[in-house]
């Protein structure tokens, strides 16, 4: 789909290698921008971005020669970085220097926290945008186990942010901060707080029809029932019927849990997923990184496998 759409990408890790690695798989030409130290290999960080799948690579000394970057702009759709606020006009490859070179150039400049937050200067990781966000404290403060930030909070949004401003047309300078990427994914517990001075209890565990059950075989699966069709189908399949009432009713969760934890004890997770994930029940089971690896489709990346692309095409 974006085929003939050459994408300059100054970024190393974080949310700016997750854009551009989206836009590779929508069919974008991606010029990666590397140091003369790294060019002609991948470096191991370099595999969680899909070892730069669908980018051709360009050795180009920034601080030594920002020309050379600047003369490849007039070719080009989209220029995406990733350097802290003033780094990038520092180095002479800032918008108003590329814009001189691109007047219709579309520039992305990914960070933690905005251009012009008060938090601008401050280094930063995944985690700590999760944490200002208030992703963590939704998730009472636990590791998440993926780069939500960086993959959804900054590299989709900005990902999205271009696609808008090519479909526009004309040129942009795009400030996208992961941290307001973060506010997005989260924008359900704080609109229920602005509107009703509570937080919602029901995506941390404060209702038994959303939750991780263990099973029988030390594996888990994972019920969303938050319907009420699909809690009563649930109730009904496992015997239950007369639970299906108390689904909401805050003085009956920690009966239903229990009843539910006991239940799902007696039999394997796979058991369980045959019996009731096309029952309409909400049910599907928690796969391990070796299961996701091997039921996923994958692809040969030169040596290595990984998984194919995840988006539509």
């Amino acid at each position: 789909m974006l085929e003939g759409v050459t994408v300059l990408d100054l970024s190393s890790v974080g949310p700016g290698p997750r854009c551009t690695w989206l836009l590779a798989d929508l069919g974008a030409d991606v010029v990666k921008i590397v140091a003369p130290t790294s060019a002609g290999r991948i470096e191991p960080a370099a595999y969680a971005y899909g070892a730069g799948r669908g980018t051709r690579r360009v050795e180009i000394d920034l601080r030594a020669d920002p020309g050379s970057f600047l003369a490849l702009c007039p070719e080009a759709a989209v220029v995406v970085e990733s350097f802290r606020p003033g780094v990038a006009d520092r180095l002479g490859v800032g918008y108003e220097a590329v814009k001189a070179r691109k007047p219709d150039i579309v520039y992305a400049a990914i960070t933690g926290y905005g251009q012009n937050d008060a938090r601008a200067d401050w280094a930063g990781h995944d985690l700590n945008y999760l944490g200002v966000g208030g992703y963590l404290a939704e998730q009472r403060n636990e590791l998440p186990g993926a780069t939500i930030a960086d993959s959804a909070g900054g590299g989709m949004q900005a990902a999205i942010s271009i696609l808008a401003a090519l479909v526009r047309g004309g040129g942009a300078y795009l400030d996208v901060s992961t941290t307001n990427g973060v506010l997005f994914l989260t924008a359900l517990a704080v609109d229920a707080y602005l509107a009703t001075g509570e937080r919602s209890r029901l995506l941390t565990g404060g209702n038994a029809c959303y939750d991780v059950y263990e099973c029988g075989d030390g594996r888990a699966i994972t019920v969303a029932a938050i319907d009420g069709k699909f809690f009563a189908n649930l109730c009904r399949e496992l015997g239950m019927e007369e639970l299906a009432a108390h689904q909401y009713d805050e003085t009956k969760q920690d009966d239903l849990r229990t009843k539910l934890r006991e239940t799902f004890l007696t039999k394997s997770r796979d058991e369980w997923v045959k019996l009731l994930a096309d029952k309409d029940t909400c049910v599907a089971p928690v796969l391990s990184i070796e299961e996701v690896a091997a039921t996923f489709p994958t692809q040969d990346a030169g040596g290595f496998r990984q998984l194919a692309p995840v988006i539509a095409r």
